[in-house]
């Protein structure tokens, strides 16, 4: 991959960002994500509607959600397994990105509308700083 290729695809991404085609995908697809990207993905939905949210944050949550929603990603969604991989690596990354501006009542209403969303399906109760203190951890012990 060049150094101009993930610049074009954070591009495309956010040309295919809209918040319906965010929530569709998510009905979708939302589990087989896994919680945490699950979690992830809509505690930074819900952060880039904060007004407290500095819009470099936003670019970057854009960009991440724009790539979920992307229709052709660098792995394609539809394959076991690996599918959904690639799209819940840039929401992680995305996260440790902007982790320090979200609250906590972003992640509660996103654990809100993701129990409206799945109900008894969707039984996660981590919340961000597991998930980025967990990554960190990861990253360390490489």
């Amino acid at each position: 991959m060049t150094e101009q290729q993930p610049q074009q695809v954070a591009n495309e991404a956010q040309k295919h960002y809209s918040d319906e085609k965010f929530v569709a995908k998510i009905q979708r697809v939302g589990i087989d994500l896994g919680f945490k990207a699950l979690h992830a993905a809509t505690t930074l939905f819900v952060a880039l509607k904060s007004p407290n949210m500095p819009n470099a944050q936003k670019l970057i949550i854009v960009g991440a959600l724009g790539y979920l929603i992307l229709p052709i990603d660098v792995v394609a969604d539809f394959l076991p397994v690996v599918g959904l991989a690639d799209d819940a690596f840039v929401i992680i990354k995305a996260v440790m990105s902007v982790y320090k501006q979200v609250d906590e009542d972003m992640e509660q209403e996103a654990h809100d509308l993701l129990k409206k969303w799945f109900g008894d399906r969707y039984n996660y109760e981590g919340s961000l700083q597991q998930i980025v203190e967990q990554q960190s951890d990861e990253q360390m012990n490489k």
